[in-house]
């Protein structure tokens, strides 16, 4: 059970697949929001993904609330389930589970309600990388790790597609810089203190496209404030709102790298193995930093006594956003052209 956001459940990608490896003659199901459930559409380690309305499961009324939960209490019981991974912290997840008819659960453990739930639980206080505390769960029913690499599968159709586009513009595979200057918001939170600022974001942009730099441009349609209002410049391929989430991926491997946010883009680009330059700064980095080879993330927060802020699921109302603010646009143009040319990407 990892119902939302997008780089959560993407995290949660390798306990399924050690899952799976472990006991290849179980069946693995996952039960995720419907707004994320794509990130899971072609996953060979997972047999059936169990979608929910997520929208009314967090934000509906108290009755669209208990109407999502009736409905898959009495889908969840006519399967019977041997056991259970809650990974979530908070213990009304595992409350539902036992609902469910769910027997032996493992999960998260913060604090005493979520532990006395659980058949066995991992400790979450530590900093410690999400994806560890995932599959330390899955370890708990006998499962053994298969690597921290997170899992997004492209179709073959997809990937040729994002390729001939590509090739029709006259942009080389891997030859791309990608920017995700969005993200960090899902049906449940909305996070923009996460975001380094936009005007950051359009100076990078501007620097790599004159130092002759293709680059593309990502984002879901609720990120097409960025490219409103703005004339890109030249060499600047803006695909925000105009691809899927498969497409997306696909666009993200032909990049060298991609600069991101700490969100789901992030995420994404790390799970089709492409080396990420992040901003973080409320949340901690040690937390959920990019692993793939050549990532680098910027975070100013270890200087501050308010950084990480990020606390059990809520922010503190931040005017100064001093923490993202530190991270310079000229830092990070350097930190790209080196890891560019690291990555084969540079000109």
């Amino acid at each position: 059970m990892k119902l939302a956001g997008m780089g959560d459940v993407l995290m949660a990608t390798p306990a399924a697949r050690s899952l799976k490896k472990t006991f290849p003659d179980a069946s693995v199901t996952w039960l995720v929001g419907s707004s994320v459930s794509d990130a899971l559409k072609r996953n060979p380690y997972v047999d059936e993904v169990h979608a929910i309305d997520d929208r009314l499961f967090f934000k509906g009324s108290v009755k669209e609330k208990a109407g999502v939960i009736r409905d898959l209490v009495r889908e969840m019981r006519k399967e019977r389930f041997d056991a259970g991974f809650v990974l979530h912290r908070d213990w009304k997840y595992g409350a539902l589970l036992r609902l469910c008819g769910v027997k032996r659960l493992y999960g998260l453990k913060r604090g005493f309600a979520s532990g006395i739930l659980l058949t066995g639980s991992v400790s979450f206080e530590a900093p410690v990388h999400h994806i560890i505390h995932y599959i330390e769960a899955v370890k708990l029913a006998g499962a053994r790790e298969d690597g921290l690499h997170m899992d997004f599968f492209i179709g073959d159709g997809v990937r040729k597609g994002a390729s001939d586009r590509l090739a029709a513009l006259g942009m080389k595979p891997g030859g791309l810089i990608g920017i995700a200057p969005g993200g960090a918001r899902n049906v449940n939170e909305v996070m923009d203190s996460r975001r380094w600022p936009e005007e950051n974001f359009k100076s990078l942009t501007e620097l790599l496209a004159r130092a002759g730099f293709r680059v593309a441009v990502f984002g879901s349609s609720g990120d097409r404030w960025f490219t409103e209002n703005w004339a890109l410049p030249d060499g600047v391929l803006d695909l925000i709102g105009k691809t899927t989430l498969e497409e997306t991926a696909a666009f993200m491997e032909n990049c060298s790298l991609i600069v991101a946010n700490d969100s789901g883009p992030m995420h994404l680009a790390a799970a089709v193995g492409r080396p990420v330059v992040s901003v973080f700064g409320p949340t901690d980095p040690r937390e959920k930093h990019p692993l793939t080879r050549g990532s680098f993330y910027f975070w100013k927060g270890q200087g501050l006594k308010c950084s990480p802020c990020y606390s059990h699921g809520s922010f503190p109302d931040c005017r100064t956003l001093e923490c993202m603010r530190m991270v310079t646009v000229a830092e990070v143009f350097d930190k790209v052209r080196e890891l560019a040319v690291f990555s084969g990407g540079g000109l």
